[in-house]
């Protein structure tokens, strides 16, 4: 991969400076494989540059206003441009070349293009046909007639056609009852995309003009032009995780680490255990507040009844808990500017009711005692006496799996970090005795999945 091999390069050269104090000897050389004077460039492979102008030295733009200066402009072969992006110091670049990286990966079929602002894939048919058969021939490639979702996509389809002698067909046209143009595909029509003078009455199918006044043009559906047809690349890692059988695992969205993709919708659905419930925490999550997101819902539904919560770029690492042992994650991002991502930790949990206890004495045992605890238990016991009274309370057996199975003891009726008094855990504990600061207390036994004992043992009394 030879622009993951620029990064590295980047790295080990160490650049620091800007781009105005590189010498010569400092100049990356970057092989293309053609240089048509305007339009695609190809960097040996399946990535596709789009440049929006193509002056004989000086600066590129690169969809839009970010630029790029070229030390030179050679008719053919390479290409020089001053040293390596500062990563830390610019936000655009380091979005830049992650974009590219991932860019040059299989998104798309061989023969199509994929365009990072879309994340779609696009592709001009060799031949010529009407506007019938070029329908028929991107549903027989496995696409269909492009039709404009979004201004975004508007933009990148310029940077595609600019240079077309011909102009490509569109996937929509008139309703000649109505006399309403409408896309093939169901979705809307921006009226507001038509180029000068147009919508004439010249025909009733559309073509997409790239050069400038650049815009849909009304054409006769009999002329021969470029089918134009795109489809919508498998980015998602959407995934059924867990079973009746895991207990833990994790996920993450697509492209983590690096950056994930525009026009996403990806779903995670979580299975565990039966009598289970799930926790998912997200860290780290790094994405565009407000317009990307990730919902997560009870059960396998994104209904808003079943709606249990939203994680956020300012609240990274909160945890969110289903009700029963199936959990819908959806992840969903707008046309525009991404992020790292996010990685995604989940657990299952037994679904075990409070043990309470109150009054003036009490016993209380791990589970199945003094037979073996079960693995992945979670069990919470409370206790309460008289008011202005204390719990005297003594273990006189305990037997647990060293450091991984243990009971937790809290002053309180709530289990936090803050009311953690004890945490007991091996075969060296019993007899252990404690007295509780106030007329209640907690416990919280927790074991893994590995290796179980008989657990414990415990009474208690009031002083």
């Amino acid at each position: 991969m030879i622009l993951l091999s620029v990064f590295l390069a980047f790295n080990f050269i160490g650049f620091t400076g800007s781009f105005s104090s590189f010498k010569n000897d400092d100049i990356l050389y970057l092989p293309w494989a053609s240089d048509s004077a305007m339009g695609l460039r190809f960097c040996y492979g399946p990535l596709i540059f789009l440049w929006a102008s193509d002056s004989a030295m000086g600066l590129r733009f690169f969809y839009g206003p970010p630029i790029l200066p070229w030390a030179s402009d050679s008719a053919m072969g390479l290409r020089f441009f001053y040293g390596p992006p500062i990563l830390e110091q610019s936000p655009f670049f380091c979005n830049l070349l992650c974009n590219l990286i991932l860019a040059v990966g299989n998104e798309c079929p061989t023969g199509w293009t994929f365009n990072p602002d879309t994340s779609e894939c696009y592709t001009f048919s060799a031949r010529l046909f009407t506007f019938d058969e070029s329908v028929q021939y991107c549903n027989s490639i496995g696409g269909k007639s492009v039709s404009i979702s979004s201004y975004s996509e508007r933009d990148a389809l310029v940077a595609l056609t600019k240079t077309n002698i011909l102009q490509p067909w569109l996937g929509a046209k008139r309703n000649t009852t109505t006399n309403k143009f409408y896309n093939l595909d169901g979705t809307y029509f921006y009226t507001l995309m038509w180029t000068t003078n147009e919508p004439s009455v010249n025909g009733d199918c559309v073509t997409f003009k790239g050069a400038s006044p650049s815009g849909l043009q009304v054409t006769q559906c009999y002329q021969l032009q470029p089918a134009f047809c795109k489809q919508t690349p498998a980015l998602c890692n959407s995934a059924v995780v867990g079973g009746p059988n895991t207990w833990s695992g994790t996920f993450q969205s697509p492209g983590y680490p690096i950056q994930y993709y525009n026009n996403l919708d990806c779903r995670y659905l979580i299975n565990s255990p039966n009598n289970t419930f799930i926790t998912v925490t997200f860290y780290p999550f790094l994405i565009e507040e407000w317009y990307d997101s990730v919902d997560i819902y009870e059960g396998n539904s994104t209904s808003y009844a079943n709606w249990i919560g939203q994680p956020s770029s300012y609240s990274s690492g909160r945890g969110f808990e289903s009700s029963g042992n199936m959990m819908n994650v959806r992840f969903k991002t707008n046309y525009a500017i991404t992020d790292k991502g996010w990685l995604a930790t989940w657990k299952a949990k037994k679904d075990m009711p409070v043990i309470t206890q109150s009054g003036t004495n009490g016993t209380m045992t791990s589970p199945n005692y003094p037979n073996n605890y079960d693995t992945y238990d979670e069990q919470v016991y409370q206790i309460s006496v008289a008011y202005g009274m204390q719990v005297n309370l003594t273990i006189d057996d305990f037997r647990t799996e060293s450091k991984y199975d243990y009971l937790n003891i809290y002053n309180s009726s709530v289990q936090s970090n803050s009311t953690l008094v004890y945490t007991l855990s091996g075969t060296s504990v019993a007899p252990f005795n404690w007295i509780s600061p106030r007329s209640y207390m907690s416990m919280k036994f927790v074991s893994d999945g590995v290796i179980q004992y008989k657990g414990w043992h415990a009474f208690w009394s009031y002083c």
